[in-house]
């Protein structure tokens, strides 16, 4: 996750205040290529999952110039709500699941850019395609979905549990999302990324809205923050299905 540099570019020279008035500011000249750079600061880009102990929102780009690949080791609140999101941040989604019907108030809210399947459909390889998510909801499951095809294409794989079955398809993604896991698969968590003791007792213990973001060098607490809209959609925050 990373922040844009948002900081002006420095003066490339200094000129003395045009008059000799002490309450004026000081006057500077730079070179008009430099003034496309200037503007007011920015909060980062991506798709805002929550909020930090401080309350500030927590963005992650979750669709990248580069194929990526995510694991929501959680419920199917998070995994509708993060669809929501890229939704509304101008992603288009296909969501591949066994259950459709608890899926239809997320494809009604987010028409037409959300799209249930069954199975993968054959133009997600399309290049130079829009920004895309495809959701992965199949059960825990050892049978890796296919990664992602080309830019700004996102798989998110939806596991309920983490077992050693699907541990390496957790380990070799991009951004893992973790809510509440019970002792055993949070132990299971702690070996398999080399988690502290204190981040292996933090998965146990998170409450209903907790999740960690977890990627390279990357370790994050954040609280899921649901507006209005969200609620009439999805119901209230919950860790299970």
């Amino acid at each position: 996750m990373t922040r844009p540099d948002t900081s002006p570019p420095g003066p490339a020279g200094r000129t003395a205040p045009t008059r000799a008035d002490p309450e004026l500011a000081p006057t500077f000249s730079v070179p008009p290529s430099l003034v496309d750079g200037l503007g007011p600061p920015v909060r980062p880009a991506g798709v805002v999952l929550g909020a930090d102990p401080d309350g500030e929102p927590v963005a992650v780009s979750l669709v990248r110039a580069a194929p990526t690949r995510v694991v929501l080791l959680g419920g199917l609140y998070l995994a509708r709500q993060v669809t929501l999101r890229a939704v509304g941040a101008g992603t288009g989604a296909v969501v591949v699941t066994g259950r459709p019907p608890v899926w239809e108030s997320v494809r009604d809210a987010g028409e037409p850019s959300v799209r249930l399947v069954g199975e993968p459909p054959a133009d997600l390889s399309v290049p130079d395609g829009p920004p895309l998510l495809v959701v992965y909801d199949r059960g825990a499951t050892a049978r890796s979905p296919a990664p992602a095809r080309r830019p700004r294409q996102t798989t998110l794989v939806v596991l309920p549990s983490l077992v050693p079955a699907v541990s390496d398809l957790a380990d070799d993604a991009d951004l893992v999302l973790i809510q509440r896991l019970p002792p055993h698969e949070a132990e299971l968590a702690g070996r398999l990324w080399r988690l502290s003791p204190a981040m292996t007792e933090t998965l146990r213990t998170l409450p209903d809205r907790g999740v960690v973001l977890l990627g390279r060098n990357l370790w994050r607490r954040v609280d899921l923050v649901t507006g209005p809209r969200e609620t009439a959609i999805l119901g209230p925050v919950r860790r299970g299905d």
